[in-house]
Order: C-alpha cells, then sequence, then structure tokens
C-alpha cells in the first residue's frame, strides 16, 4: 500500500490518545520578593499551600539577611543567611527574639515530599520537621546544635517524603531556640497525566566512534515545574556560597552530575562538578563541550557557577557550540545551565580540552546522569567520549514524535519524511529497523491528545 492510501486512511479513522503517567511535579518557594516583616498567609495559593502558627493569630514574617530585630540577636554582626536572601520565621512577641513559635504548612492538593532549608540552628537549638497525613504523622526528620551540616550562618537541609502529605510543622522547641529562619523550600505532587519530557541517554564505545544507535544506556525523565526559572533551579550562592543549592540533587563528592528540567526558558540540562562542604575532600577540573546536533534555534547558557572567577564560557545565544572550563577549590561546586534542547534535535556532552594548560578532568570520579523517577545512569567519565542526549516521546504516547503532547499531523509529517530503512529514528515505533506500514498503524491508533 502506497504512503497516499496510508494518508487517506489516517484522515478517515483517528484513534484515541493512550493513557499514561509520569513523575513528580516540583514547585519552588524563596521568599526573594518581599519585604522584611511581611506577614506570609496564603500568598502562595496558586502552589497549593498556606502558612500559618497553630493556635495563634498570629503569621510568620520575612525576615531579610543580618535582621536581628525580626529574627536574630547579636546586632548587626549576626548576619546568618547569605547576602541578600530572604527567609521565613516566626514573629517577634514584644520584642523578644527568644519566644518561639512552630510554622505550619498546610497542602491542598496534598504532596508527598518536601525540602526546605532551615538556617542557624547553632547554641542549644534543636528543629524537627514533621509532616502528617490528616491527623497522623506519616514522616519527621530533626536537626540539633552541633550535628553535621549546624551552625551560625548555616543553611541545613531538611527533607521527608511519603505516599500523601497534608500538612507539616516545623517543630521548635518551647525554649532554648534563639533566631532562625527557613528558606527554599521545595515539594513535589504528582503528575497529571503525563508530565516530564523523556530523554534517551547513550554514549559512543570510543571516542569519535559516533555508534549512539547501538550505545543506548537508558532513558531519564527531566523534572516538571510550576514557573520556575533555571536560576531558582540552580540556587547558586543561596544558601550555599559559590555552589548549587537547587531541589533537583544532592551532590556526590567527587561526581559530576548531569539533570534535566522543564524550566519557563524551556527544557534545560543541569551540569554540577562536585559537591560543596563539608563532604568535599578536594577541589577539582572540568572542561566541556556541548554542541546542539539538527538544531536551528541553537541553545543558550542561563546559569554560570562562579561568573565572577577564572572559570569561562564560550557561545552565544543560538549558536550550536559551548564550551565550558571550571576550575573549583574544595568549598564549592561549579556547573551551569544549558537550554535549548527541542524534540527533533540531539544535545552531545563530553569532557574536552579546552584550556591546555589546565586539565580536562581533576578531581572527579565519576559521571551520571539524573531522573525525575530516581533513576541514575552511570556515564564513562573519558575523555572526549561523547554523550547524547535526544529528546523522545513518552512511552505512552510513542507516536507524539515532536513531543507537543498531542499525534497529530506535524507527526505524521515527521513520520512519512524517515519512511524506509532509518533505524534508530524516533518513527521507528516498532523497532524493526524501519519505518513502514506497522509504524503509521501505531500514529494512528495514538492520534489525538496524549494524556
Amino acid at each position: 500500500m502506497s504512503t497516499c492510501t496510508y494518508l487517506a486512511a489516517l484522515i478517515a479513522a483517528l484513534g484515541s490518545a493512550a493513557l499514561g503517567g509520569g513523575p513528580s511535579e516540583l514547585f519552588l518557594i524563596d521568599f526573594e520578593a518581599f519585604p522584611e516583616g511581611t506577614e506570609i498567609s496564603t500568598q502562595y495559593d496558586a502552589l497549593g499551600v498556606t502558612f500559618s502558627i497553630p493556635d495563634s493569630k498570629l503569621l510568620p514574617v520575612i525576615a531579610l539577611e543580618g535582621s536581628p530585630v525580626v529574627a536574630f540577636t547579636g546586632g548587626g554582626a549576626d548576619n546568618p543567611m547569605s547576602s541578600g536572601s530572604g527567609g521565613l520565621t516566626d514573629p517577634v512577641i514584644g520584642n523578644d527574639t527568644n519566644a518561639p513559635n512552630d510554622i505550619l504548612l498546610t497542602f491542598d492538593p496534598p504532596i508527598t515530599s518536601i525540602r526546605l532549608f532551615i538556617i542557624d540552628i547553632d547554641g542549644s537549638d534543636t528543629m524537627t520537621l514533621r509532616a502528617f497525613d490528616g491527623a497522623a504523622e506519616v514522616a519527621a526528620v530533626t536537626h540539633a546544635a552541633g550535628d553535621p551540616g549546624t551552625g551560625n550562618g548555616t543553611s541545613t537541609e531538611f527533607f521527608v517524603s511519603s505516599e500523601q502529605i497534608t500538612s507539616v510543622l516545623v517543630d521548635v522547641p518551647a525554649s532554648g531556640t534563639v533566631g532562625w529562619a527557613m528558606d527554599f523550600i521545595t515539594f513535589t505532587r504528582p503528575c497529571p497525566g503525563i508530565c516530564g519530557k523523556q530523554i534517551r541517554v547513550s554514549q559512543e564505545s570510543a571516542p569519535g566512534a559516533g555508534d549512539f544507535a547501538d550505545q543506548v544506556l537508558g532513558f531519564v525523565t527531566a523534572y516538571p515545574s510550576f514557573g520556575t526559572t533555571a536560576t531558582e533551579f540552580y540556587g547558586y550562592n543561596i544558601p550555599e556560597g559559590d555552589s548549587w543549592n537547587g531541589p533537583l540533587l544532592t551532590p556526590v563528592a567527587d561526581r559530576s552530575h548531569l539533570v534535566f528540567a522543564e524550566t519557563l526558558e524551556g527544557l534545560t540540562l543541569f551540569v554540577v562538578h562536585d559537591r560543596a562542604i563539608p563532604n568535599d575532600p578536594d577541589g577539582g577540573d572540568a572542561e566541556m563541550r556541548f554542541e546542539f546536533i539538527n538544531d536551528a534555534d541553537g541553545g543558550e547558557i542561563l546559569v554560570r557557577d562562579d561568573p565572577g572567577s577564572p572559570d569561562t564560557y564560550t557561545g552565544e545565544p543560538g549558536e550550536l557550540v559551548f564550551m565550558s572550563h571550571h576550575d573549583w577549590s574544595p568549598c564549592c561546586t561549579d556547573g551551569l545551565a544549558l537550554t535549548g534542547l527541542d524534540c527533533e534535535g540531539s544535545l552531545e556532552v563530553a569532557f574536552t580540552d579546552v584550556h591546555p594548560s589546565s586539565p580536562t578532568i581533576g578531581g572527579l570520579t565519576e559521571w551520571v546522569a539524573y531522573s525525575a523517577d530516581g533513576t541514575q545512569i552511570a556515564l564513562d567519565l573519558v575523555e572526549d567520549r561523547r554523550v547524547r542526549f535526544d529528546v523522545v516521546p513518552p512511552p505512552s504516547c510513542a507516536a507524539d514524535l515532536n513531543c507537543t503532547g498531542a499525534v497529530d499531523p506535524a507527526d505524521l509529517a515527521i513520520l512519512l519524511g524517515a519512511w524506509g530503512p532509518n533505524r534508530g529514528d524516533l518513527a521507528d515505533l516498532d523497532g524493526d529497523g524501519e519505518v513502514g506500514p506497522a509504524d503509521l498503524a501505531v500514529l494512528l491508533s495514538q492520534w489525538g491528545l496524549c494524556q
């Protein structure tokens, strides 16, 4: 049967879209938009969260960096938050910063996990994050002064997860707690239908081999988000100075991390080298090359870790090739955020010699790609051995060849353009090494909106 006959059949019989699912959707709150003393209650209704103080008409308030009157003691010398940052704290009672209050976060619809930082756990402070499903406590984590990752001016990470969380309580002891604030809150909910773009990961067998179709390592899912920019996802410098603080991963020492997220700017690759103190034994070096393939729009670097340092970046918005040179000390991470990967294009990434006078790879022993569903794909950390990323449709809607969320005439045009022997092409829906009648039949069965 000719392709024209198949086209007529397509028009005559439009199938329904397949049902599918996805990972959790990620939300972020960092309080940077509010002035000192602002009461916070329903400002984040659009994200399905409200703030309150249990059994009180008082409301939590915004504290800015170095604000002893609102949150911290010690006068102007006590500046526990990173410069320019704002956090949420309990209000002063009768000019007494030592009178503690719990803060309650209520979620509708429920969430499945929450991560936040509590700043300035020192002295005799003990803080607990409690998660509830209704009246039942389902998870909790406690950090006390003196624990690793606590101290004056330190932002301590708290994380809890459960199948369903309807509220979270920041539990402050009735005595002994002096000045604190929380910041950089992220939480997750199950996605409604399909969410999170699927990305195929392959690595050539040797530098320059180009045999990506034979070397597929697996698939990762990009983190979907609710109106979050790449800068907010990276969280550079706040709360940990000169470093990654993003919610997508907790870095591992001596590892280079790759993770995708759907930011406001588009599908974005985050590269994070190493981790910050206290668990990084040394610094490192990383020189990398990024190239967009079959992509007319090119890419753009959105975040530069340590932009004022000797680190260097090449590539202007809209270009196809970008390079980075990073050199970091034990205190910190290094990395970048690069956007522009489209469904029908590819992004090839490699460690390659950018500055002949410095190491291409130093202080790193692992290279790992992360997925929103928890999958990790180990990559061979070999100079000039490229890794290729291809955005692919979700398994439940494989015929959405341009990843728009629907199977429609544009996808049909892509399939017809790939007709014939075409090993490894997205239009080879049945994986038999060619694009033909069987693949068109799959496209017909999935016609319409992906759900």
